[in-house]
């Protein structure tokens, strides 16, 4: 009796033990996934496959690579982007809405976005833009001195937050030094506070929760507050809030745009604009071309010297901004492709895809509710399609500057492709532009020191795992303070 006894302890023990080791493999590929987006991918693929599949909290996904399967995931119009993060969110799940259903109201929110950016960034306004950036610019940069060191993660985020936030709000609300401050640090309370920590030991972060939750209020208040004081202005303006109210928008539709465009806005304009003085200072060759080149668009477009230097920049027309710095556009392009490698997903809110790349060529079944992943570094850092992918080598997309080529072959995917390019795009270059050129034409400046991780003694590249949100799974990019500090001089050049 007590033989049998025994045995059915140990089998009940065993069996715990077997449910603890598969809950334990769970949460260790959970972890794995979102803290280390970028390396677990590019580890998880077997030789000669272009797929694999795993769970993410407790959701089927299939990591894909290669060229068929990257053109389907940016091409695939059931593949969702809003709904392939909603399994990080704790906002209250989709209800169970048809696929018609889910793209419509995606579809609809994208226009309605690319609508609201038409009305503060038409042609008619980009004179206006670009004065207002460099006034802002030069407002920044004098504080900073003539000489000295400086994190341009911190202080290139500083020029960034106030260009993009003075560009589609008004004057008035960023005028006060003192609250701006405020609702800076509210701003970025609300974004670190997004972390992998937060979703597995929530009751470890709940100060950090709280922080957020009175951060995201604050900053809704405060919108709100100007907003309706705005209404109640009179006369014709030009103010991007007031623009906006014009065309009927409700005051949360102004804010939802507002804070949807800084998130999307600061971080990429300030990682790229960053990245860019980071790389030029090691590779001198490319701030000599670039001053070149600056100094030969204002010697036919803005004549008299003895203008300050932002206010010639000013006078510079967006079609020569757009189409006449070609080294500056060769310059962004790589920068962009060392630096945006993170890992993106979807959800097939469709019928089920056939996806190609499996094991002998097979296709992989996606089931409708599935997830699928991808990571840029798989056309970035691919030898086959950039030769020599970790040197900082700007001219290579000469022969890749083709609107046609790119489309087609989704080998640079910097602004996204596909259905899912960067609707501010265009706003994005004008702004590294200006900042670029500001600094390149004050400043003498040398990187002089890293604790970033670096592929070879002269390519530094961000840590692609770093998360900000809840991980480069979700496509948040962090700022981290801890990169290149760069010594600057300024020489009074003009």
């Amino acid at each position: 009796m007590g033989v049998i006894i025994a045995t059915f302890i140990g089998i009940a023990l065993l069996q715990v033990a077997v449910l603890a080791s598969r809950k334990f493999k769970e949460f260790y590929i959970d972890v794995l996934a979102v803290a280390y987006g970028h390396d677990f991918m590019t580890s998880s693929f077997r030789t000669g496959e272009n797929t694999f599949h795993f769970h993410l909290f407790k959701n089927f996904v299939i990591g894909v690579r290669g060229q068929e399967a990257r053109k389907m995931f940016f091409e695939e119009k059931s593949l969702s982007s809003s709904e392939g993060y909603r399994m990080f969110s704790k906002a209250v799940p989709t209800p169970e809405l048809s696929a018609t259903q889910l793209l419509f109201a995606e579809e609809e929110h994208s226009i309605h976005f690319k609508k609201q950016l038409g009305i503060l960034l038409g042609k008619n306004r980009y004179t206006e833009i670009i004065a207002t950036m460099l006034g802002d610019l030069q407002r920044i940069t004098a504080a900073w001195g003539e000489e000295g060191t400086m994190d341009p993660f911190d202080h290139i985020n500083d020029i960034t937050f106030l260009v993009t936030l003075h560009m589609i709000t008004s004057h008035e609300f960023v005028s006060d030094h003192a609250f701006l401050s405020r609702f800076q640090n509210h701003f970025f309370t609300q974004l670190k506070n997004n972390t992998p920590g937060m979703i597995f030991f929530p009751w470890l972060y709940r100060s950090a929760q709280r922080d957020k939750e009175n951060s995201v209020m604050v900053l809704f208040s405060a919108l709100s507050e100007h907003i309706e004081t705005r209404k109640g202005s009179s006369g014709v303006s030009s103010e991007p809030i007031d623009l906006l109210l014009a065309h009927g928008m409700d005051t949360q539709g102004i804010i939802q745009f507002i804070l949807g465009f800084l998130f999307g806005g600061v971080f990429n304009i300030t990682k790229a604009t960053s990245w860019i003085l980071i790389y030029t200072s090691l590779h001198p060759q490319w701030k000599t071309s670039l001053r070149s080149e600056i100094k030969s668009m204002l010697s036919h477009l803005s004549i008299d010297t003895s203008e300050p230097l932002y206010i010639r920049l000013s006078q510079v027309p967006i079609k020569a901004w757009e189409e006449s710095m070609p080294t500056l556009d060769l310059v962004i392009s790589e920068t962009l492709r060392l630096i945006m490698n993170q890992t993106v997903l979807r959800r097939n809110v469709g019928e089920a895809l056939q996806i190609p790349g499996g094991k002998d060529d097979h296709v992989v079944s996606l089931p409708r509710g599935a997830f699928v992943v991808y990571n840029h570094a798989d056309a970035h850092l691919n030898p086959e399609v950039y030769t020599d992918p970790w040197r900082f080598d700007p001219q290579r997309h000469t022969n890749l500057s083709s609107p046609g080529h790119q489309k087609n072959s989704y080998e640079f995917l910097g602004w996204g492709a596909g259905r899912h390019r960067c609707a501010g795009v265009k706003i994005a270059k004008l702004a590294i532009k200006t900042i670029v050129s500001l600094f390149v034409m004050n400043y003498e400046y040398d990187a002089i020191t890293t604790r970033r991780k670096t592929h070879s003694s002269t390519v530094p590249i961000p840590d692609y795992n770093k998360v900000n949100g809840v991980s480069t799974m979700a496509f948040f990019e962090s700022i981290d303070p801890n990169g290149k500090l760069i010594d600057l001089v300024n020489p009074g050049a003009s």
